[in-house]
């Protein structure tokens, strides 16, 4: 599992909110945590695109397999903070860059910034389930081992993947606060 947690969002336009907020009874709350759930959700949607520009894989299959939950918390003085957790299984090799040819040659390319490994003992087959890659564990033919690449949560604990998670959820928060501002003052929304 891996957690993304924002420490510090909008300084100044907490002071804003708290300013033009606080003769309104949960109105500070009300704004501060609709445009941080809006950021975090906003990040997640964006979440696979940005795992597809460090690794090798489809920005639909990374989101059909991952898990997130989004978990804001607020305390007294209107802070609030929130964390983000992905989580899912390894992902099989083929999810990947990988090329098999009819010779018995696997290559396979995880992340974008590195070249392709050929996998020496490896062969891809149909082993009680789906297509995937193997590699024989001892010298008889069985027992065989699926090999697979990283998990979804893993992918997520990548440095550029977490700065431009921190990005986006910064820049979005900024961008709603001020429409919730405005729906909590015009009495929008309950």
């Amino acid at each position: 599992m891996s957690f993304i947690r924002v420490n510090e969002v909008g300084g100044d336009s907490l002071e804003r909110v708290n300013k033009l907020l606080h003769n309104i009874p949960g109105g500070v709350y009300k704004a501060a945590f609709s445009a941080l759930r809006r950021a975090g959700d906003t990040a997640k949607t964006s979440a696979g695109q940005f795992a597809a520009a460090e690794y090798t894989i489809n920005k639909g299959e990374f989101m059909r397999r991952v898990h997130s939950k989004t978990h804001i918390t607020g305390g007294a003085g209107g802070v609030m903070g929130m964390s983000i957790s992905f989580s899912g299984t390894v992902l099989p090799l083929l999810a990947f860059n990988t090329t098999y040819s009819r010779d018995g040659t696997v290559q396979t390319q995880v992340k974008r910034n590195g070249g392709a490994a050929t996998l020496q003992h490896a062969f891809v087959a149909r082993i009680f389930g789906p297509t995937a890659v193997f590699e024989r564990v001892g010298a008889p033919r069985f027992p065989v081992e699926q090999k697979f690449g990283p998990s979804t949560g893993h992918m997520m604990r990548n440095e550029e993947v977490i700065e431009k998670m921190d990005e986006t959820i910064r820049d979005t928060y900024e961008k709603r606060v001020e429409h919730e501002i405005l729906r909590v003052l015009n009495g929008w929304g309950g």
